[in-house]
């Protein structure tokens, strides 16, 4: 039953899966509760280009590790969870942003990341959709706590020392590389495949 929830989504469309998320009411899972329908409505409406995807996979509380399970136990749920976020909300790339203390989980999505290439769920013409284009980079942290904070990971990723920025202007308007982006944990991320799959009003 792999990618059910990939090919659902294309049979919806962006404005579809858009309608299904906001209807489960999904918050972010991360800690801030914000709703996750509003956050990819407002990066796929935003004109400006490229729009970027990050999922915030660096879990530095002490004690959490439920996204390292997910990450370890279902590596391909959370990339099929990041392609149909990231065409819906109109990216063609996504940064898995993990934790560097986490280094069975990071093989295991490595090896997703390229097995989802090789059977073209990843890449320049996802499941022959007419040129539907999205990719994944894998992004290891090396250890800062801060890099939890999202916009501390656009920092990172742009090759920046770690730091917070200042808000506003909101990630949706200018995240990584300063375009708008939608930052997602990964637990919230996983949640979408049921949504897809199931109807928002049933989640």
């Amino acid at each position: 039953g792999g990618h059910r929830a990939l090919r659902r989504a294309f049979e919806l469309g962006p404005a579809g899966v858009l309608r299904e998320v906001t209807e489960s009411k999904l918050v972010g899972r991360g800690g801030a509760a914000f709703p996750t329908g509003r956050k990819w409505e407002a990066v796929a409406k935003n004109v400006v280009r490229p729009h970027y995807l990050v999922c915030n996979a660096d879990e530095s509380e002490p004690g959490t590790f439920k996204d390292r399970v997910l990450m370890e136990e279902d590596p391909f749920a959370v990339i099929e969870a990041m392609t149909i976020a990231g065409v819906t909300t109109g990216c063609e790339v996504g940064f898995l942003y993990i934790r560097g203390e986490y280094p069975r989980a990071t093989a295991r999505l490595r090896s997703a990341i390229e097995q989802a290439r090789t059977r073209g769920l990843l890449g320049d013409d996802i499941l022959g959709q007419g040129g539907v284009r999205f990719d994944v980079e894998l992004r290891r942290g090396a250890g800062a706590y801060i890099c939890g904070e999202e916009t501390a990971i656009f920092n990172s990723i742009e090759g920046y020392r770690g730091e917070p920025r200042n808000k506003p202007p909101f990630p949706v308007q200018s995240g990584v590389f300063r375009k708008p982006t939608v930052a997602n944990n990964v637990e919230t991320l996983v949640n979408v495949l049921d949504i897809v799959l199931d109807g928002g009003q049933a989640f």
